[in-house]
């Protein structure tokens, strides 16, 4: 179990890697089994489970996202 100062600190480096589009930063969060549903995937994939699974599928998924959230900026709220 990680404690909450651990916690915060990977919240503030994933916000990180998301506001700089550091696709690399952004991957080095996710095990190598990851599955993400979303309903955006659902709609980006045309595949309504909206299930992406394995980092490779992952990264792919978010190099293709990336070009649409180049204006997009996240904060951290504690």
């Amino acid at each position: 179990m990680i404690t909450e100062d651990q916690a915060h600190e990977f919240a503030q480096d994933w916000i990180e890697a998301w506001n700089t589009h550091d696709l690399d930063k952004i991957m080095s969060h996710y095990a190598e089994d990851v599955i993400l549903v979303s309903p955006v995937a659902a709609k980006l994939l045309n595949d309504l489970s909206g299930t992406v699974t394995g980092k490779a599928a992952l990264r792919s998924y978010f190099k293709r996202d990336l070009r649409f959230i180049l204006t997009s900026s996240l904060s951290y709220l504690m």
